[in-house]
């Protein structure tokens, strides 16, 4: 393959004959066998993990080295049974991690998949739209506004191109381009901002400019401010843990003043500090990260990582377009006023947005009023136009342009705003037209108009539109209606029980904008609507008065849009939504940026969220599930901290005051450890309470840190008073009924802190948590009346007395940790948290 440089200095016949293709493209066959040779055009992610380093990953939690310290220590007590117990635990807890996070691997690639994008490319003289990953070098692909480059290309046909390059180059301004010279080449991710080209793809993947420096990329790994948060904590809880029991097994050794048993205290110790360490945090966060976003997938909502599922989570404002969001985006034309009618059905036809095989998908809903009204003999009458030239929707001018050629004439027709129009037309009926307008604007219909010239037309090198728009003659009007979606109020009731702001930014008219925002209930008597215009004429301290206090904008353009978000995004976290080139800076700049599965190809690229359907209630739903994602992970935090810490802090005690024996043997916490966060992998499948979805100010971690130590005393209090009545039994007996006791409140743990209520008024548990924890429960209860296990784990059987007490016992301990809880959160401290 040659070199950049030697591609640029190539003719359009050198460069077909140099990569074997042709201005047909290549065949399907040819293509294939490219395919093989060249592979997949995409950029192989190096930090994507495989089976081994999954599997190697497992190896690398402080949970595997205790297990693995505490084994060694069997072995050198000649303890064999204990060590061999202990690794088969390891083994389980191993097997169980790697499962888990294999199918949230699995789970993130179907997300992936779900957000492939197409390509425009001529194979076998067919213009066709192929998924981009099956792009080879040889390949036609055909470029237009709005799509991002995907592949290296070498240009053979420019129509006023010009791409940004800020990706590879850090400037963000728009470059030209040309078919010679170093301008005649486009690469890979760069995004066209304007016209359209063609050309001949030679090179792919990691042998684009964009492959060559990706490895700088690909290791960076976004982190939000939650998984820090979450990071922090657990480096913070292994520290403390670590620090205490070297303080408790010091402080044995000089109560005892014996040191002859240091590597059994030792192993007590280690297998101590295995109860506390959070060892299954990331797993659980992992897999109902993954879980949810899966789900969220069949409520039409695609979150493009993991991290985006907090993202949408955390939104408090939403900023979108009324366009097929509150509204059905389904035209249809109720009224035309023109003097010539029939001339405007022509022209309205003769000016459809050409669209080609990739952008069928996005024709507008203009175009479509136009088709279905117009009737099929004046539509026929128009298929010998030729068209000449055109230049897609402009926002900022609020119109398209169009030349097309009629036997010998040639006519320039422009078709947008009808405000807009008529300012720059020669209409004497200009003030009626616009009474009409606004008065048909009250009650929600939007218009559009057309107007035209005849004109002198040589050739589109030397023809430039924007400077023919003078003297135009203006044609009339169409009244278009737009009906609102009818789950649209209750969506944003929805929306404000959760806590959510909406916000309307529109490109439509005052007059519409209000009456959709009134209809809706998001502005009342008080509010205004400012028009972009009238917000640009407004004083810094003004504009963010006005942005802050009203919810609905019109006429906006998108550096407006642009600026309303900077200001919203002081004191929220701001989701938007566009689907247009022009909405990219907007969705860049937004905290959660949010676009339709059929948008362009740069807002899809610089969405968090995609979706399959353009509802306002897709996205409120979608916001919902988010919070319900996290409210479960805070549930996990809660349980294993109030029962951990519950457990540390009762069995550190008993520790340090009993003489003759240990409260529990090592393996007997190992397998308290591995039973009580086996059943937590479902956490993720629970039910979450309305109460819950009301997103606090913050999700603050350390204040589920705070509650988590605070009921983990009261834990602990019980564990010391259980041990005190029953350490007057056999050993045996004494070690066994503490071992069940702390399985029973570990797991009873759940029932209290799902709700801040009466656990008996929370949700229903899932099925799947249900099921898990009664298994576990029944599990923790044979294995003491077992042979196999009795032997193994140094259980003795409990007599039914001691078996009835300690479930009353559990079951008075929940009812104060409940009773405890409620009061925690109704003072002035547990308020706000």
């Amino acid at each position: 393959m040659s070199t950049k440089s030697d591609i640029q200095k190539l003719t359009t016949d050198e460069l077909f004959n140099n990569l074997k293709t042709s201005k047909d493209g290549l065949s399907a066959g040819e293509a294939k066998l490219r395919l093989d040779k060249y592979g997949s055009n995409i950029l192989k992610n190096e930090s994507k993990a495989t089976i081994l380093k999954l599997l190697l990953g497992q190896f690398k939690s402080a949970l595997i080295y205790l297990l693995v310290l505490a084994s060694l220590l069997s072995f050198i007590l000649g303890d064999l049974s204990d060590a061999f117990i202990i690794l088969a635990i390891l083994i389980i807890n191993t097997s169980l991690g790697f499962y888990q996070q294999y199918r949230s691997e699995n789970a993130v690639a179907k997300l992936q998949k779900l957000v492939s994008k197409e390509a425009l490319v001529k194979r076998d003289g067919k213009e066709t739209l192929i998924v981009e990953h099956l792009i080879v070098p040889g390949d036609i692909v055909i470029l237009r506004e709005g799509d991002v480059v995907p592949a290296d290309v070498k240009l053979i046909h420019t129509d006023d191109l010009s791409v940004n390059e800020s990706q590879l180059t850090g400037e963000s301004a728009p470059v030209g381009k040309s078919i010679s010279g170093a301008n005649s080449l486009v690469y890979a991710g760069s995004i066209v901002e304007r016209g359209e080209g063609e050309g001949v793809v030679y090179a792919t993947a990691k042998n684009t400019e964009i492959g060559k420096i990706a490895h700088l990329s690909s290791s960076t790994i976004r982190t939000t401010q939650y998984e820090k948060s979450l990071s922090a904590f657990s480096s913070f809880l292994v520290k403390v843990t670590f620090l205490t029991l070297i303080i408790v097994f010091v402080l044995k050794l000089i109560i005892t003043h014996d040191a002859s048993h240091i590597t059994t205290l030792g192993l007590f110790v280690v297998a101590l500090a295995i109860t506390v360490v959070p060892e299954a945090m990331p797993v659980i966060v992992t897999v109902t990260l993954s879980s949810g976003a899966m789900r969220l997938t069949k409520q039409h909502v695609i979150a493009k990582t993991l991290t985006a599922v907090e993202d949408l989570g955390n939104i408090t404002l939403l900023c979108s377009d009324k366009t097929g969001t509150l509204t059905e985006n389904r035209l249809t034309v109720k009224n035309l006023i023109a003097d010539d009618k029939i001339l405007f059905q022509k022209l309205a036809i003769a000016s459809l947005e050409s669209l080609d095989e990739k952008r069928k998908k996005f024709q507008s809903s203009f175009d479509k009023a136009f088709i279905d009204y117009v009737p099929e003999d004046v539509q026929s009458g128009t298929r010998g136009y030729e068209r000449l030239q055109e230049l897609p929707f402009d926002p900022a001018a609020r119109r398209r342009r169009v030349v097309y050629k009629d036997g010998n004439k040639t006519y320039l027709v422009e078709v947008g705003s009808a405000e807009t129009l008529l300012s720059i037309s020669n209409e004497p009926k200009t003030e009626q037209y616009l009474k009409i307008i606004r008065e048909d604007g009250k009650s929600g219909l939007r218009h559009l108009g057309i107007a035209y010239k005849e004109l002198k037309y040589t050739s589109s090198d030397e023809f430039d539109i924007m400077k023919h728009e003078q003297n135009l003659h203006f044609v009339g009007f169409v009244a278009l209606e737009d009906p609102l979606r009818p789950t649209t109020k209750h969506t944003i009731a929805f929306a404000e029980k959760l806590g959510v702001a909406i916000k309307i930014l529109s490109g439509d008219s005052k007059e519409v904008t209000e009456y959709v925002a009134r209809e809706v209930g998001l502005i009342d008597s008080k509010q205004t609507v400012y028009t972009g215009d009238e917000l640009e004429k407004m004083s810094d301290s003004e504009f963010s008065r006005a942005v802050q206090d009203n919810n609905a904008f019109a006429r906006l353009n998108p550096e407006q849009k642009y600026h309303i978000i900077e200001i919203l995004k002081l004191n929220n976290i701001v989701g938007y939504q566009g689907d247009g080139i022009n909405d990219a800076p907007a969705l860049k700049l937004a905290d959660v940026a949010i676009a339709v599965n059929n948008a362009t190809d740069v807002a899809q690229d610089s969405a968090d969220i995609l979706l399959l359907r353009n509802d306002l209630g897709v996205i409120i739903n979608g916001i919902s599930s988010g919070r319900a994602i996290f409210t479960n992970i805070n549930k996990y935090i809660r349980f294993s901290m109030v029962s951990n810490f519950g457990n540390f802090f009762a069995i550190s005690a008993l520790y340090l005051i009993s003489s003759a024996s240990l409260p529990l043997l090592p393996i007997q916490l190992v397998l308290i450890s591995l039973l009580t966060d086996l059943p937590c992998i479902t956490i993720a499948t629970d039910n979450v309470s309305p109460d819950e979805l009301i997103r606090p100010n913050k999700f603050n971690v350390h204040s589920l840190m705070f509650i988590s130590m605070f009921l983990g005393t009261i834990t602990a209090l019980f564990e010391i008073m259980y041990f005190a009545i029953i350490k007057g039994q056999p050993t045996g007996i004494a070690q066994t009924g503490l071992y069940l006791f702390l399985i029973l409140t570990a797991l009873i743990v759940i029932f209290s802190i799902r709700n801040k209520d009466h656990f008996w008024r929370a949700q229903r548990l899932s099925k799947a948590m249900a099921l898990s924890f009664a298994i576990i429960t029944l599990i923790s209860v044979v294995t003491i009346y077992i042979g196999l296990t009795k032997r193994l784990f140094s259980f003795s059987s409990l007599p039914m007395g001691i078996l009835g007490m300690t479930v009353v016992i559990t079951l008075f301990y929940v009812l104060v940790l409940d009773t405890v809880k409620i009061w925690f959160y109704k003072s002035s401290i547990g308020a706000n948290l």
